[in-house]
């Protein structure tokens, strides 16, 4: 995993290394009560690597965490394949939301 890492560039965390003890991550953000206004837009990517496994699970819990449907991008493709055409389509609106809320004048938090 080491010698993948420095291949990829990834930097991991200190306490991510092997035989460290598990925990967990971040927490996936409250879902949004419908009956509040709120400038809060959430964009979702769901993918699977086989043909075999469903989004199914994945959709639904991004539904639950309030992300519309149609704000959730979603594919099946092998885990071999670099190019992920709908994540890279999740991530342009993401930059086009953030840089219109930029020239609007307001905030919006970008998380990945």
């Amino acid at each position: 995993m080491t010698r993948l890492a420095k291949l990829l560039r990834v930097p991991t965390p200190a306490d991510r290394r092997p035989g460290q003890p598990w925990r967990p991550g971040t927490a996936p953000p409250a879902p949004i009560d419908p009956d509040l206004p709120s400038a809060d837009i959430r964009i979702g990517y769901a993918c699977c690597s086989t043909l075999g496994q469903e989004l199914d699970s994945q959709l639904d819990a991004l539904v639950k965490h309030g992300v519309p449907r149609d704000k959730v991008f979603s594919e099946k493709v092998s885990t071999r394949v670099r190019i992920r055409p709908k994540f890279e389509e999740a991530l342009r609106t993401a930059r086009e939301v953030k840089a219109h809320a930029r020239t609007a004048g307001s905030s919006l938090p970008c998380t990945r």
